[in-house]
């Protein structure tokens, strides 16, 4: 069983059975949710017969004497479709980040319910992982110092944003002050994540299992969100 401290903040490693019960509520929207991105995948892997036998674009016109349009519309077509899997994606994303937030008040939303905070956020969310990398990056060519704090400053940035309908800037505001007294607790659950994620390094099964202890630990900052918010 899980144990929290007098302070109401859980040990990072007793968060991984508060996160299971979580995941375990909301099993199947996670299983569709981790499982729609890995489709998106494997179809990025569909590509027009003889097109990877052509040697440049000229010479596929002139060999197969398809009109110089349709080569434009196909291209165009691609284009489109790769836009479109890449907004979905985006927008499943939103809608992982909504369904940790509410799984971690013990909710099990619908997925309807997380398509429209999906659709509201994902754009917000998408600008916000630009700027927090740029911010980490930045850091990183610095010194090293520097970019791990904006990691641990940003880290519940997401949560913020959507629990709190907040912009980029006052999101990251929110939690680089919200985290600044529990940076320890922060990392903790970062720790915890990468050590989860070794098993990854062991041949055939262990990517698996990394995967699924991820998964399992994924509802864990959303937990800590809640608490860190309790106490400020």
């Amino acid at each position: 069983m899980a144990t929290t401290h007098r302070t109401g903040i859980t040990p990072a490693t007793s968060l991984f059975h508060k996160s299971y019960k979580a995941v375990m509520r909301n099993i199947n929207t996670f299983g569709i949710l981790l499982l729609l991105p890995f489709l998106f995948a494997l179809s990025s892997f569909v590509r027009f017969p003889n097109t990877d036998r052509a040697r440049d674009f000229g010479s596929t016109i002139g060999a197969s004497g398809f009109p110089v349009y349709g080569w434009v519309g196909v291209i165009g077509l691609g284009v489109m479709i790769a836009s479109v899997f890449f907004v979905l994606i985006l927008i499943i994303q939103a809608m992982t980040y909504a369904l940790e937030l509410e799984a971690a008040k013990g909710k099990t939303p619908s997925l309807q319910h997380l398509w429209e905070v999906g659709k509201k956020f994902w754009l917000r969310l998408f600008g916000l992982g630009i700027v927090v990398v740029l911010f980490i990056v930045g850091g990183l060519i610095l010194l090293i110092v520097p970019g791990l704090i904006m990691i641990r400053r940003y880290f519940l940035a997401p949560y913020i944003m959507i629990d709190k309908d907040l912009s980029i800037g006052e999101a990251m505001r929110r939690s680089a002050a919200l985290t600044k007294p529990y940076r320890w607790k922060v990392w903790g659950i970062i720790g915890v994540m990468f050590l989860l994620s070794l098993p990854g390094f062991i041949p055939l099964f262990g990517p698996v299992i990394a995967f699924v202890l991820g998964a399992l630990y994924t509802v864990a900052p959303a937990i800590r969100y809640q608490e860190l918010k309790k106490l400020s």
